[in-house]
């Protein structure tokens, strides 16, 4: 692949440049005006394509022909009105704008093919592929990787994390479980974990709590109150390096009393809310789910049932929406599996996995929160 940057007075004769030289199947990775007030393109052509498919496709052969339309013909960049697109705006084209079906290569078909499953929407399936297909790699899973580090955010825990952490999500989520997991992972790593709950509603939830934790032999407390909270948690900041793990209650959030619930605890707690969501949701609803969490602070997001589901459209589209980090994944429902890390590399083999195969815990590497 050749890449080059053309600098121009307008959108237009950048682009004229930028065809003249490189010919029509250029493909143009991004734009931005520059401080000389001049459009600035980068661009690259592909010398060849014998990129390998990495499964044969035989579980998702239909797929939306709109695609192949585009590959024809490449969306014009859109323009402020001085011809110019807007600074930092950034935009990739088809590979040509005269191809036909069979330029279509077994990379694109593949890519497309994943995002068609999974049911990620247009546009970020848009962004995703294009950003795929700009890598200079042959490698498909590879190239995937690195258009979901582009478009995505990834943040586990790190060490010496001081603030408590508060689990968050709607009913049935598997928050308990998770924190019972975020335990675990501690006491193999020999730290210290006290386990608050606030969960006082739902039938059994002390209980299995409390069982986790004598089991691991933790500290387990119940705050019945946002003031009872703040107490708990100050008298337990005291102790040196210690992990403080607050469970909370199933929240609807499009319940203002359960909201505003939330919030006190949060404020009382002055804890990290994190999301938990469960894979399988709904795309649209999952999204709007996620962005309710975020106006009340979440910045990272824990996704839970990946094995209990084959279609992950949800998930990008909510830690896309909200703009939440990837943060961690919950592959199983066992205590003493653990939680896995995500990032780009696992993110990208789940979407070009097989669904119809077992053990999607493979694609991922075993965590330490």
């Amino acid at each position: 692949m050749r890449i080059k940057t053309y600098t121009a007075p307008t959108m237009e004769k950048a682009i004229n440049l930028l065809r003249l030289e490189m010919g029509p199947e250029a493909i143009i990775l991004s734009s931005q005006n520059i401080d000389s007030g001049d459009v600035q393109l980068t661009a690259a052509v592909e010398q060849t394509d014998t990129v390998t498919p990495l499964n044969n496709g035989a579980w998702a052969t239909e797929w939306d022909s709109d695609w192949k339309a585009e590959v024809a013909e490449p969306p014009r960049a859109k323009s402020n009105g001085n011809n110019c697109p807007p600074k930092n705006a950034k935009a990739v084209t088809s590979p040509s704008e005269t191809s036909d079906e069979k330029q279509i290569t077994p990379k694109m078909e593949a890519l497309v093919q994943s995002m068609a499953y999974h049911g990620i929407p247009p546009i970020l399936a848009e962004k995703l592929c294009r950003t795929a297909l700009a890598v200079k790699s042959e490698d498909t899973e590879l190239a995937l990787a690195a258009a979901l580090d582009s478009h995505f955010n990834y943040a586990a825990r790190s060490s010496g994390h001081k603030l408590p952490i508060m689990l968050v999500g709607p009913p049935g989520v598997g928050k308990t479980t998770t924190l019972a997991k975020f335990a675990a992972a501690g006491k193999l790593e020999g730290r210290k974990v006290h386990v608050i709950t606030t969960d006082t509603s739902r039938a059994g939830a002390i209980e299995q709590l409390k069982a986790y934790t004598d089991i691991l032999e933790f500290g387990f407390e119940i705050a019945e109150t946002p003031e009872q909270l703040a107490s708990l948690v100050h008298k337990k900041k005291e102790i040196e390096n210690i992990d403080l793990l607050i469970d909370t209650a199933g929240v609807n959030v499009y319940d203002e009393e359960d909201v505003t619930k939330l919030t006190r605890l949060i404020i009382a707690a002055k804890a990290e809310p994190v999301a938990v969501l469960a894979a399988g949701t709904d795309t649209a609803e999952m999204s709007d789910t996620a962005e309710g969490f975020a106006t009340l602070g979440a910045r990272r997001l824990i996704v839970t049932r990946l094995d209990t589901t084959r279609r992950y459209g949800g998930v990008f589209t909510a830690a896309h929406t909200a703009k939440l980090n990837f943060s961690y994944a919950s592959v199983s429902s066992s205590v003493a599996t653990g939680l896995h890390t995500i990032n780009p590399v696992n993110l990208a083999r789940l979407l070009l996995r097989d669904p119809t195969q077992p053990k999607v815990d493979k694609e991922f590497d075993k965590v330490k929160p």
